[in-house]
């Protein structure tokens, strides 16, 4: 089970709903908020929750995705195998996430970030991996370009971080063809 820990502010609900639709497609997911988890579903592939719920997060592998949050102190994160997706658009976040002490996946349009956008359209876009990437597994995803398709507009953003989930889990075949 891997748990991916939203920290973003409380208006971006939305961001957490679309991650959430779009790796549920892929996933037995489960959603957790308000600081309570009920897990209907036996075994769940991941939990998804905000960190706004949280006191303390403890989970053998976890994706921290830093949308437009500081990163938390540590004393939230008990991780073994552990991995923070960042928006590089945010500055002053990515300058202050080293401070975690996890790795990171940086997500933008610039040509130093992990994984960006080549070319975005109304219903498909091209996911370009600028560097490899290790998965929990311990395999590597090469450096590529991934063509995606998708039925309604997608945040960039939002794209861009459930690829790295997809990759981080093992399943980056399931970016080729339709999210």
């Amino acid at each position: 089970m891997i748990a991916v820990i939203v920290a973003a502010k409380k208006q971006n609900k939305d961001f957490t709903s679309e991650l959430t639709r779009l790796l549920e497609k892929h996933f037995d997911t489960v959603r957790a908020y308000g600081g309570v988890l009920s897990v209907k579903k036996s075994n769940p592939t991941m939990i998804i929750c905000d960190i706004q719920s949280f006191d303390t997060v403890k989970a053998e592998k976890a994706i921290v995705i830093y949308k437009d949050m500081l990163p938390m102190p540590q004393r939230l994160l008990a991780v073994g195998h552990g991995v923070a997706i960042v928006d590089s658009s945010n500055y002053q976040l990515s300058q202050t996430l080293s401070d975690t002490g996890l790795p990171a996946i940086t997500c933008g349009l610039h040509s130093r970030d992990t994984i960006t956008l080549t070319s975005m359209g109304e219903d498909s876009a091209v996911i370009g991996i600028q560097r490899a990437i290790v998965n929990f597994d311990g395999s590597a995803t090469e450096p590529q370009e991934l063509p995606i398709g998708f039925a309604k507009p997608i945040d960039r953003f939002t794209l861009m971080a459930a690829a790295a989930i997809l990759i981080l889990s093992g399943n980056c075949h399931l970016l080729k063809g339709k999210m």
